[in-house]
C-alpha cells in the first residue's frame, strides 16, 4: 500500500518528502544540538572568562617582578662590589646615591645598612621602621627575582607617624667581600607615582593589550589594586555593577588584592551577546544552507519538469508527424487505386494532401529551427517588408484549413502602413504558428480576427480568438519551450510546445514584443509590436 501510494505522488511531492526526510530533519536536529551547546556554552563563558583573567593576573605579577628586578640590578646591586668598611666609602656612597637619584626618578629614597653589628648603633625611629621592613621582607620570603638576590615589601600605616616613610621598597642583602658571609643590605624607597602609573600601570596594559587581540570586552575591563587597609593604589575606572572577581596576588604582592569587574556591562550580558553572536553567525550559515538547498531543489525540479516536458514533446511530435503522414498515405493509396472517380473528390483528395504535406512540413521546420535556436545557429536576413503582404500569404496558405474548419476570420488591415526590417520565411511562420493555435484552441465559437495597425510609434498586429483562455497565472510560461498550459482541454489537442517559444524568439530578433491577454469568456489575443525600419522613421520626421 505504501508504495502504491508513493506511486500516486507527483514528482514534486516527491523531491519535497525526499528533501524534508533526507535534509531538512537532519538540519533541523543538528540547529537543536547546536542551540543545546550554545546555550551550556553561554553558562561556561563566565567561568572561562574569570580563568583567564586570573591568568592575566599572573602575567601582570610577572611584568611587575620583572620591572622591579631591573631596577634593583640597576640601583643597588653595584653597591654589593663596593668596599663599604674603607674611609672613603662614605663619600662614594653620597656620590652613587646622588647619581641614582638623578637617573632613576622613580627613586624616592636609597639607603646602606652596613655590618649586623652595626644595627646596634640605631638609634632613631625611621632606621628602626627600615630594619623592621628588610626584616619581614626576609621573613616572607619577597623575592622578585628567581635567584634570590632582591627582596620586595610593601608598607601601609596610616597612623603612623611620618618618618616612618610608607610605600613600596626594594632590599639587596650585601655580603662582606671578604669573609663571604652577610655585612648588612641596600635598599630604595619606590616613588608612590611610579608604583602605581609605571609599575601597575604599565603592567596592566600589556595584558590588556594581549586581551584586546582576543576578546572584545578587553576595552570594558576594569581592575582595582588595593593594600591590605583597602587603600587604593591603582584603578583604571569604576566597575558599573560591582566586581565579579577579588584575589590576592602571590609574593611578594601577597597584601595587595585585585578586584576585577566589568565599565559598561556585567559578566551575565557579556555571556549572552556571546551567545547571541554565535547564534546569529549559526543562523546565517544555516539560511545559505537553507537557501542553497531550497536552489538546488528548484533546479532538480525544473530539470525533471524539462525531462518531462522533453518526454511529451517526442510523444506529441511523434503525434503531429505520424497524423499527416497517415492521412497522406490514405488518400495516395486511394487516388493510385483509382476508387474516385469525380473530378470534385478528387480535387479535394488533392487539397487534403496538400494541406497534409505542408502542415508536415511545418512541423519539421519548427523543430529544424528550434534546434538551431538551442545551438545557437539560428540567423535572419532582415529587409524592408510589407507586413500586409506576410499577413495576406500566410491567409492564403490557410484558407482551405479555415474553411474547412468553418471559421469565420475577420481582418482589419491598415492602409498605407509603413515598411519594416523583416525576414519575411520567419515572420510568417510566427504569424502561421499564432493563426494555428487560434484555430486548434477556438472552441465552439469559431471566430478570428487578424488587425494590423499603428500604435503609436509602433506596427502593431492582433490575432484575437474566442477559444478557451488561458489562466493568468500560467500566461507568462506559455512562451517557454515544451511549455504547456496544465489544463484537460488544451492537452485534448496535440502539440509540440515549441510554437510560442518559436513566435518569442522571431518577434525578439526582430527587435519587437509579444504580448497577451487572455480569460475564459473572450479568448485570447496575442499582440506584436514591431518598430518601423529607420527609413520610413525619417521620412516620417
Amino acid at each position: 500500500m505504501l508504495r502504491d501510494a508513493i506511486r500516486k505522488l507527483s514528482l514534486r511531492k516527491k523531491l519535497t518528502i525526499v528533501a524534508s526526510v533526507g535534509v531538512l530533519l537532519p538540519l533541523l536536529v543538528l540547529t537543536y544540538m547546536q542551540y543545546r551547546s550554545l546555550a551550556e556554552l553561554q553558562n561556561k563563558t563566565k567561568g572561562a572568562f574569570k580563568d583567564n583573567l586570573r591568568q592575566g593576573l599572573t602575567i601582570v605579577e610577572q611584568q611587575m617582578k620583572q620591572r622591579l628586578e631591573d631596577i634593583a640590578a640597576q640601583t643597588l646591586n653595584p653597591i654589593g662590589s663596593m668596599q663599604l668598611s674603607s674611609p672613603e666609602s662614605g663619600k662614594e656612597l653620597e656620590k652613587y646615591f646622588a647619581d641614582v637619584k638623578h637617573s632613576h626618578p622613580e627613586i624616592e629614597e636609597i639607603f646602606v645598612f652596613g655590618h649586623p653589628s652595626d644595627h646596634q648603633k640605631i638609634n632613631t625611629p625611621a632606621q628602626s621602621h627600615i630594619l623592621f621592613l628588610f626584616s619581614k621582607s626576609r621573613m616572607d620570603q619577597g623575592f622578585v627575582d628567581r635567584n634570590g638576590k632582591y627582596l620586595f615589601v610593601h608598607h601601609s600605616c596610616p597612623t603612623c607617624p611620618p618618618d616612618m616613610r610608607q610605600g613600596a621598597y626594594l632590599f639587596y642583602p650585601l655580603k662582606d667581600l671578604t669573609r663571604g658571609d652577610q655585612s648588612g643590605f641596600a635598599g630604595v624607597l619606590l616613588n608612590e607615582g611610579f608604583v602605581r602609573d609605571d609599575l601597575m600601570a604599565g603592567s596592566i596594559s600589556k595584558v590588556l593589550k594581549i586581551y584586546h587581540e582576543t576578546t572584545a570586552a578587553s576595552s570594558d575591563i576594569v581592575m582595582t589594586i588595593s593594600d591590605e587597609n583597602r587603600h587604593v593604589l591603582y584603578s583604571n575606572a569604576a566597575a558599573q555593577n560591582g566586581h565579579f572577581l577579588e584575589t590576592n596576588f602571590d609574593h611578594p604582592f601577597s597584601n595587595w588584592k585585585a578586584a576585577i569587574g566589568l565599565k559598561n556591562t556585567n559578566l551575565d550580558e557579556l555571556a549572552r551577546n556571546s551567545f547571541l553572536h554565535s547564534a546569529g553567525a549559526t543562523v546565517l550559515v544555516l539560511v545559505f544552507l537553507l537557501g542553497g538547498i531550497a536552489l538546488a531543489i528548484r533546479a532538480t525540479d525544473r530539470e525533471v519538469r524539462l525531462a518531462q516536458a522533453k518526454s511529451n514533446f517526442v510523444s506529441n511530435v511523434s503525434h503531429e508527424l505520424k497524423t499527416p503522414l497517415s492521412l497522406i498515405s490514405l488518400f495516395s493509396e486511394i487516388l493510385e487505386l483509382g476508387r474516385v472517380d469525380e473530378e470534385e473528390k478528387k480535387r479535394e483528395y488533392y487539397r487534403i494532401i496538400r494541406h497534409e504535406s505542408r502542415r508536415l512540413n511545418k512541423t519539421i521546420d519548427n523543430i529544424l529551427d528550434f534546434s538551431r535556436i538551442e545551438a545557437g545557429r539560428k540567423t535572419y536576413q532582415l529587409v524592408d517588408g510589407d507586413m500586409a503582404e506576410v499577413i495576406e500569404h500566410v491567409l492564403s496558405t490557410h484558407r482551405y484549413q479555415i474553411i474547412n474548419s468553418g471559421f469565420d476570420i475577420q481582418t482589419n488591415i491598415q492602409r498605407d502602413l509603413p515598411s519594416v526590417l523583416i525576414d519575411r520565411e520567419a515572420m510568417a511562420q510566427a504569424i502561421s504558428n499564432l493563426l494555428d493555435n487560434a484555430i486548434k484552441y477556438s472552441g465552439k465559437v469559431k471566430q478570428l480576427s487578424i488587425t494590423a495597425k499603428m500604435l503609436g510609434a509602433d506596427l502593431a498586429i492582433e490575432i484575437a480568438d474566442h477559444g478557451i483562455g488561458i489562466p493568468r497565472a500560467e500566461q507568462a510560461k506559455i512562451f517557454e519551450k515544451f511549455y504547456r498550459v496544465g489544463n484537460g482541454l488544451v492537452h485534448d489537442v496535440k502539440g509540440s510546445g515549441l510554437g510560442l517559444s518559436l513566435v518569442k524568439h522571431i518577434i525578439e530578433a526582430h527587435n519587437g514584443t509579444i504580448s497577451v491577454e487572455s480569460d475564459a469568456v473572450n479568448g485570447s489575443r496575442f499582440t506584436i509590436l514591431l518598430p518601423p525600419a529607420p527609413r520610413t522613421v525619417e521620412a516620417q520626421a
